[in-house]
């Protein structure tokens, strides 16, 4: 599973990736338009210079009327340009923002997964038996606020048991014997509100 450092990591491999490439080939777009500029003027200067003579002020009009277009078209272009770096820019900022609240989320989300391992590893498997006869016995206790009656299997010798996922501490459990509220005299006994209750102790 990729850690919340190496998903950080990712994404700011993709992203200067994906900026670089844009950004150098708009910044090759911007010197190909400024040098077609340039070359346009040059020319300019020089084909006007050439055709002053022998040419009618309308002709001369027309030329100039098409270079000024040529070269509208071109500044045009770098506006254009211009504005796509900026929104460029805005966007970069957008994405910036975007991947470091995703990293906030990542990361709290494998703080929640470390702590849900380590709590994992904390369980631990006991066995809790009834070794009275009896026909039904169920397993009541404080590790889930007395809410659930676990029905515990009956052995071949004869002997009722379950098995509990329960982290480290202390429980207080009874027993339902044939429907009857019943405490193991053989494990630690708590007197709570006037009831009795096993104690079950974890470590």
């Amino acid at each position: 599973m990729m850690t919340s450092e190496e998903y950080a990591e990712s994404l700011d491999c993709h992203k200067g990736s994906n900026q670089n490439q844009v950004q150098t080939r708009l910044k090759d777009l911007e010197l190909e338009l400024t040098t077609a500029l340039q070359f346009l003027r040059s020319k300019k200067e020089g084909y006007m210079a050439k055709e002053v003579t022998g040419s009618s002020s309308r002709d001369l009009q027309k030329v100039s009327d098409a270079w000024e277009f040529q070269e509208n078209e071109i500044m045009n272009s770098q506006e254009r340009l211009r504005s796509t770096r900026a929104k460029l820019a805005v966007l970069e900022g957008k994405m910036t923002l975007t991947i470091f609240e995703a990293q906030k989320i990542v990361e709290e989300k494998q703080k929640r997964i470390d702590g849900a391992r380590k709590a994992l590893q904390l369980l631990c498997t006991v066995c809790i038996g009834w070794p009275n006869s009896a026909s039904e016995v169920l397993l009541v206790g404080s590790f889930d606020g007395w809410t659930t009656q676990r029905k515990m299997e009956k052995s071949k010798m004869g002997i009722f048991s379950v098995y509990l996922k329960l982290y480290p501490g202390r429980y207080e459990i009874k027993f339902i014997v044939d429907g009857i509220w019943k405490v193991d005299p053989l494990r630690p006994i708590t007197h709570n509100s006037k009831y009795e209750n096993n104690l079950l102790i974890i470590t």
